[in-house]
């Protein structure tokens, strides 16, 4: 019997209605004339609504991967940014292990910190003779102990990196036995802060170095060292003093600015790498003590106080290895800042010839006064964490105080953990009261040999 197979076509219009009435009911889109709405059944809403919630999940989980709360992930982008600027040579800083770390005489980062060192001696080299030769004034003694600082900091850093791999190493086994930072803000904490420091200092040392260049602008314009090129009459101003010795090429210009960048970020680096590491330490002593002081107040045990101290022995032990690697370059950070705080303070009284000159006078000391201040109470910081476990064992009840809790204050009591200035000076909070003194002391004695009262201008010397 033959099949009636009917209009093709009519046939193929009924079945896409019918199949597009059956998407309409599992939550396609329906269009009746100019409305168009979704249908959305409710086990499609739950589906949609977990989700969201894994991917929330994920995000949450990704966070708590990115940071791990170590110092060596805190410290990476400061050593990543001193390398661009010829300081600490060191493999892997890249890396957030510090098996990963390594120096080699025999690398890129070694050979550009070298050659920068070089130049820096060279130029020290010529300042010297030009003190010596031609002026001795407080200016070009000021240029001189510039430079010469900026060197030994680049020979300190350089050392510094032939030893930072092992300190690297201790570091990071003394943080793996203290209590964990269980939430992604304390593990994030010492990073932001490091961070900011970083991003602050580096910021106003620009703008000062930016208003140093203003500033010098004002003897490019009025009197030119080089009538009508005023690039080059700026590049010799940089390097007049070497210039003295040497015939200027557009060159030698160019290359005595680089070398004029790298000095200024390194006379800068210099406290921020200091703040950094002081307050690294600082903050795994309060993670200690935090720990200690959330368990003190709770039922303990000899044993429990037990694991505390020596994980306190282990830190102070590792202050103490830090201390012996940076401890030159502590001692230069504050010479430093104490030279230069009363040379601009004893030309402070001095008229300026321009605004530019002023502004940028007041911005630089303003700034160098800041950055010591907090330089010192970041660095006090050390000692005051280290005492902080006193404080604690106030809180213990006397049914749990035993003879290795006493043990434990005996110790905190007796120790002096800070930072040293190559083992002259502690830096404690006292260090703060100490340089303000001599600072006022120092004043007074300069203020009785100054003879200048004015920044000459450009007939006037």
């Amino acid at each position: 019997m033959a099949r009636t197979t009917g209009d093709a076509a009519k046939r193929r219009r009924i079945i896409a209605r019918i199949k597009f009435w059956r998407r309409s009911r599992v939550g396609s889109d329906v269009t009746l004339g100019i409305l168009k709405y979704k249908v959305v059944s409710e086990p499609t809403k739950r589906f949609q609504f977990a989700m969201l919630k894994a991917f929330l999940r994920r995000l949450r989980r990704s966070e708590d991967y990115k940071y791990t709360g170590s110092f060596q992930e805190a410290i990476k982008p400061v050593l990543i940014i001193a390398q661009i600027f010829a300081l600490m040579p060191v493999r892997g800083v890249s890396s957030k292990f510090s098996e990963d770390l390594a120096f080699a005489w025999s690398s890129a980062r070694t050979y550009y910190a070298l050659v920068t060192i070089f130049c820096f001696g060279v130029v020290s080299g010529y300042l010297v003779a030009f003190v010596t030769n031609v002026t001795f004034n407080f200016d070009s003694v000021e240029t001189l102990v510039f430079y010469l600082s900026i060197f030994l900091i680049s020979l300190a850093f350089l050392q510094l990196a032939r030893k930072w791999p092992a300190i690297a190493q201790e570091w990071q086994l003394v943080e793996a036995k203290l209590p964990p930072l269980k939430s992604v803000k304390e593990r994030r904490a010492l990073s932001l802060h490091i961070k900011w420091i970083t991003i602050v200092a580096t910021t106003c040392s620009l703008v000062e170095h930016m208003m140093s260049m203003l500033s010098m602008g004002y003897y490019v314009n009025f009197c030119p060292k080089i009538p009508g090129h005023p690039i080059d009459s700026f590049l010799y101003l940089n390097f007049s003093s070497v210039f003295y010795f040497v015939d200027y090429t557009h060159f030698l210009g160019l290359l005595g600015k680089v070398i004029n960048i790298l000095s200024t970020f390194a006379w800068n680096f210099n406290d921020i790498f200091v703040m950094a590491v002081s307050v690294a330490l600082a903050a795994r002593f309060r993670q200690l003590n935090d720990y200690m002081q959330r368990e003190a107040k709770l039922p303990t045990t000899a044993d429990h106080w037990m694991q505390c101290r020596v994980n306190f022995r282990n830190l102070c032990k590792l202050c103490e290895i830090v201390d012996d690697g940076i401890s030159t370059i502590t001692m230069l950070c504050f010479t430093n800042n104490l030279y230069f705080i009363c040379g601009k303070i004893l030309k402070s009284m001095q008229t300026k010839p321009s605004v530019s000159h002023a502004l940028y006078f007041w911005f630089s000391l303003i700034y160098l006064l800041g950055r010591t201040l907090i330089l010192s109470l970041y660095s006090s910081s050390i000692n005051d964490e280290s005492k902080r476990p006193l404080l604690i064992f106030r809180l213990v009840p006397r049914e749990y105080w035993c003879d290795e809790l006493k043990r434990f204050s005996e110790e905190v009591h007796l120790d002096n953990v800070a930072l040293t200035g190559l083992k002259f000076f502690r830096l404690t909070r006292g260090v703060v009261i100490s340089v303000a003194g001599t600072i006022v002391t120092y004043e007074l004695i300069l203020l009785q040999f100054n003879g200048e009262e004015k920044v000459l201008g450009c007939f006037e010397g």
